[in-house]
């Protein structure tokens, strides 16, 4: 099972026809179309324009998706509520040419202020892939981050490959 399989089914039971989430890579808008049709409202944030109107295509039926084309670490700036869960899928967006991926020091930011976003009992996923150039930069810098904060870590998964993604769901416990 690949680690977006692996994710949606995870989080299917976490989320609640009341909840907020955000989706902080919309990429092509299949994450974000997923919590659309789990939550009361989703943000979904992305740097590219083209990954905007991937997802506003894609969640065009929707009506509880707010679109927002801004780095992630910028999230403050535009979230002022408390967070369910957070879904991260870092690297690049997908079939494109690789000029805009998540850097580790702005994903960094943005994972300390989703974790202060978060609501207690809250979850963050985050699926990290170590091919793409800094993928593995980014990888070690939130993995020490996460671990340093000594963050609730409840599962992690990967696939038996060399070099395949990790991801890491995170509950903020109380």
């Amino acid at each position: 099972m690949n680690n977006n399989t692996y994710v949606h089914k995870y989080i299917k039971g976490l989320i609640h026809e009341d909840d907020v989430c955000a989706d902080m890579t919309a990429g092509n808008g299949f994450d974000t179309l997923f919590l659309a049709s789990l939550a009361k409202k989703v943000y979904a944030f992305d740097i590219s324009e083209t990954a905007i109107r991937n997802t506003r295509e894609k969640t065009r039926d929707c009506g509880n998706v707010i679109l927002i084309c801004d780095d992630h670490a910028n999230l403050d700036s535009h979230i002022k509520e408390k967070i369910r869960l957070f879904l991260f899928n870092l690297g690049y967006l997908p079939h494109s040419d690789m000029t805009s991926v998540t850097d580790k020091d702005t994903t960094l930011t943005a994972f300390r202020k989703a974790y202060d976003l978060l609501e207690d009992n809250g979850y963050i996923v985050i699926t990290f892939y170590l091919r793409h150039p800094g993928g593995r930069d980014e990888y070690y810098a939130l993995d020490r981050y996460i671990r340093t904060k000594k963050a609730d870590i409840i599962d992690i998964y990967r696939q038996d490959k060399k070099d395949s993604p990790i991801t890491y769901i995170i509950k903020k416990s109380v």
